[in-house]
């Protein structure tokens, strides 16, 4: 039996499940594959996903954090940093402190903490490779500032970058920011095999189930979002105006 019996994720929108539509509108996402197959094999399993969009790594901590302490997880998920670092004026050292002060309290309790380093977005960008350098070099200190949290404070931290299927255009969603049904597959059967290395204990992988085709997501994203978003995002993020942007 695996040694977990309530798991509680944390985080914005790629824990909420952005990217991963169900045929109804609901989400799915990385969290809900990996909790369902956690479930599968132990009768009294828990799982609570407290993931809101479009918050920063200190607004998860603000609006997040006390009430997965009081769901006393023996199991936990952090992920966050693209919202943070979409801004140009990123501070990492901020961050860093921001993410130090979610997994410190969670660790302190017992919990096995989960955290993700970041892919490099920009690979698939349709923009042009003078304008993605300032993106790119957000992400990798954000993911060496994740590195640095996990290794202080005994996190397992799954390297994303590292996964081999990462670079395939096919695992971002149709808006190329967010993992889509087969990066959020990726992502969970990814953190099964790292808890199942960790503990020992046999962690079934994480099953396929439908995965939303391309028309599908795209449908979703825009019932979601102000197109007239998409405009300043793409200012903010990688032409580095002052501008309201669509927040993952």
């Amino acid at each position: 039996m695996i040694p977990w019996r309530r798991f509680v994720a944390l985080g914005d929108s790629a824990t909420e499940g952005v990217g991963d539509p169900n045929p109804d509108g609901t989400l799915r996402g990385w969290a809900d594959r990996l909790g369902d197959a956690l479930a599968g094999v132990r009768d009294d399993f828990e799982y609570v996903n407290l993931a809101k969009r479009g918050l920063t790594t200190r607004e998860i901590r603000e609006q997040q954090l006390d009430r997965a302490l009081e769901l006393r997880p023996d199991l936990a998920a952090a992920l966050s940093g693209m919202n943070d670092l979409l801004d140009p004026s990123f501070d990492p050292g901020r961050f860093e402190a921001d993410l130090e002060q979610i997994v410190d309290p969670l660790r302190e309790t017992g919990a096995v903490v989960l955290t993700a380093t970041f892919p490099d977005i920009t690979v698939h960008s349709p923009l042009g490779g003078r304008f993605l350098g300032g993106v790119r070099a957000r992400l990798a200190a954000t993911s060496e500032a994740i590195r640095s949290v996990s290794r202080r404070h005994g996190a397992l931290c799954l390297d994303v970058e590292a996964l081999p299927e990462s670079a395939e255009r096919a695992v971002l969603s149709v808006d190329r920011l967010h993992p889509g049904p087969h990066g959020h597959l990726m992502v969970a059967r990814a953190f099964a095999r790292l808890l199942e290395a960790h503990s020992g204990v046999p962690i079934p992988e994480p099953e396929e189930g439908a995965l939303a085709g391309r028309l599908a997501q795209a449908r979703w994203l825009l019932r979601q979002f102000d197109p007239r978003e998409v405009g300043r995002f793409v200012s903010r993020v990688y032409l580095g105006r002052s501008a309201r942007s669509t927040s993952t």
